[in-house]
């Protein structure tokens, strides 16, 4: 570290599944399993090469792992500067990258710069000039955007501060080229360069023990949520144990910021730059762009390099043994301190199926404490998929247990049982319900909230059953039942409720009886007699609200309530098998209803629809 710190006083989201027919259409060719000229040793921490210094037609040498753990080499050369192309202060480096004599690297990705390159570091002279980080991701194109070492390595001088949600601050990915650079780099390029300008190169994301469905699905909460990844399946990865084997990084090497473990294992690939004593720099851009962090860190193991004409081409890996954690997700990249693991939460399900028999327990451990909501969810879909085995209509129930600690470091524990029923994917409503609460509690803006643990217990079925509210009659003191539009009462007055529940695609009717006293002093208010299912709506209607899960403020939620407000309100939410029965008034002159009675009558399956009746208090 000291060597380091002295030579740097010099510085001034695809959804790809693994089907057959696809990886043999794919496959980049040749399948070289090494470069012919064998790369030689690097030192792991060099000295920069000042951007003053970088001049076009600079040549270098770059590190990256095409097949296996092996680095192989690649050809790159300076096509010019373009100063504050990443960001104020930040200039970007453009290159044009090529395969050095019998090498494959390039020709991998169809003759261009593929996702998973990122991070890869490039030498001149036996110093480092920065990593290839940037691309046009929209064609092959071997012109790329390389983060210069001069604001990599400051990376290594970072304090941690607090951990900030993932997001928080937009970042654009894109670098417009200036018009004379694009001709030149046209002309290099042998073609016209793609529209738009260079682009981070996207994180390819591996997501194990989901379907191609739920992969997509997730791509689309992380494309709403504006994170640069490439969603695909992968295989999954045991949490480190303390006493288990550490690996050490190495320049050009794969390099995994893991997110999660286990059922649901998330973990982003690129490559390590640079190993500076106990911290290494990878990737040379953002993960999730969200500052002080933790996230598990690895080295893994390249398959191959996937060519997907319509995303771009990117690296499939493994997920290897652990280095140490990522504590810094930066503009200039991630920083890893090495030796040390994860805190990570265990979010653990269980799920069964009253149809079939099946039955299964499995544990996702969560490094990533932003994500712990998306994650959560996705760790259940993993399961109920595992046991329910179909993607339809049924019931199931719920009881979910949520702990933590609080401010001053006093623990709580928060639970809720609930009946679920779906017309198109029953699994999905109990999971993001769960991301629902997990995400209320740790985005309050009351205290600071740890989660220590989410366990999962379910019961699914694909007998379809639910009620529907079909009608609603009302009998104002000893009258009769009628099914008026609105009703004129007297303060104090009692009314008594009769609602008509129809069984799904059944003539079988259930009639349920309440009643409401409209409460004294309330003459001259004005509202509604509402009757209503507790399964009005899913938790979420549109795949795209899931970003809010994985960044907050891509979405107009209101939750400054305090921790102990949202503590009671996902206790006493209404259940989804309830019809409440609640009377709303207000002044005539407004439309400011509140509810001044309520009543819930529990039924055996979920109840959705509603009835209204407009009510009108004498004076």
């Amino acid at each position: 570290m000291q060597r380091a710190a002295r030579r740097r006083w010099q510085v001034r989201s695809a959804g790809a599944g693994l089907a057959v027919a696809l990886v043999a259409g794919v496959l980049a060719s040749p399948a070289a399993a090494g470069p012919a000229v064998r790369p030689a040793a690097v030192d792991p921490c060099p000295a920069p090469v000042p951007v003053a210094e970088v001049v076009p037609g600079t040549v270098g040498e770059g590190l990256t792992v095409v097949r296996g753990t092996t680095p192989q080499p690649f050809a790159v050369e300076v096509l010019g500067v373009l100063p504050d192309g990443i960001g104020a202060g930040k200039d970007m480096i453009v290159v044009e990258v090529s395969d050095v004599a019998g090498g494959h690297v390039v020709d991998q990705g169809g003759g261009g710069i593929w996702a998973g390159m990122s991070g890869s570091p490039v030498y001149v002279g036996g110093r480092l000039l920065g990593s290839v980080s940037y691309g046009f991701t929209s064609a092959n194109s071997p012109i790329g955007g390389v983060t210069p070492a001069a604001d990599m390595l400051p990376l290594l001088d970072l304090g941690v501060r607090p951990a900030a949600r993932a997001g928080a601050v937009r970042e654009d990915r894109t670098v417009a080229l200036p018009s004379a650079l694009r001709r030149q780099v046209s002309s290099r390029a042998a073609a016209a360069v793609p529209r738009g300008g260079l682009q981070r190169l996207p994180v390819p994301l591996s997501l194990s023990g989901l379907s191609s469905d739920r992969v997509a699905r997730f791509q689309a909460g992380a494309d709403a949520a504006g994170l640069s990844v490439l969603a695909h399946a992968g295989s999954g990865r045991a949490a480190p144990a303390a006493a288990g084997p550490l690996a050490v990084p190495v320049p050009g090497g794969n390099f995994t910021g893991v997110l999660s473990y286990g059922d649901v294992t998330a973990a982003g690939t690129g490559t390590t730059t640079a190993v500076c004593g106990d911290q290494a720099l990878a990737f040379g851009h953002p993960l999730a762009f969200a500052g002080a962090v933790s996230y598990g860190a690895s080295v893994g193991s390249s398959l191959a390099i996937i060519r997907d004409d319509a995303f771009g081409a990117y690296k499939l890996a493994t997920v290897g043994d652990p280095v140490g954690i990522v504590d810094q997700d930066r503009t200039s990249g991630l920083r890893a301190r090495l030796g040390v693991l994860p805190r990570t939460v265990p979010v653990t399900t269980t799920i069964r199926n009253s149809t079939t028999g099946r039955a299964r327990t499995g544990t996702t451990r969560v490094a990533a404490p932003d994500m712990l909501p998306e994650i959560a969810a996705y760790a259940a879909l993993a399961n109920f998929d595992n046991v329910f085995d179909e993607v339809g209509d049924g019931r199931a129930s719920s009881h979910w247990v949520i702990t933590g600690t609080r401010a001053g470091g006093k623990a709580f524990t928060v639970s809720r049982t609930n009946q679920w029923a779906s017309r198109d994917d029953i699994s999905a409503e109990p999971a993001f319900d769960l991301a629902y609460a997990v995400d209320s509690l740790v985005n309050q803006d009351d205290e600071a909230v740890t989660i220590t643990g989410v366990t999962l217990e379910s019961n699914v079925t694909s007998d379809f059953r639910q009620y529907r509210v079909a009608k609603t009659e009302v009998a104002v003191g000893k009258g009769a039942y009628r099914a008026p539009s609105s009703v004129t009462v007297k303060a104090g007055t009692t009314l008594k409720v009769r609602t008509t529940l129809k069984a799904f695609r059944s003539s079988t009717v259930r009639r349920v009886v309440s009643t409401v006293k409209v409460p004294a002093r309330t003459q001259g208010q004005s509202g509604v007699l509402l009757v209503a299912g507790g399964q009005g709506s899913s938790v979420l209607g549109e795949d795209e609200d899931e970003g809010c899960f994985l960044d907050p403020s891509a979405c107009d939620d209101e939750l400054s309530e305090s921790l102990d407000g949202v503590i009671a309100g996902l206790r006493k939410a209404p259940h989804n098998n309830d019809l409440a029965v609640s009377l709303l008034l207000g002044s005539e002159d407004d439309d400011d209803f509140s509810t001044v009675r309520e009543t819930r009558l529990p039924q055996r399956y979920t109840v959705t629809g509603a009835g209204f009746v407009g009510v009108q208090v004498r004076r």
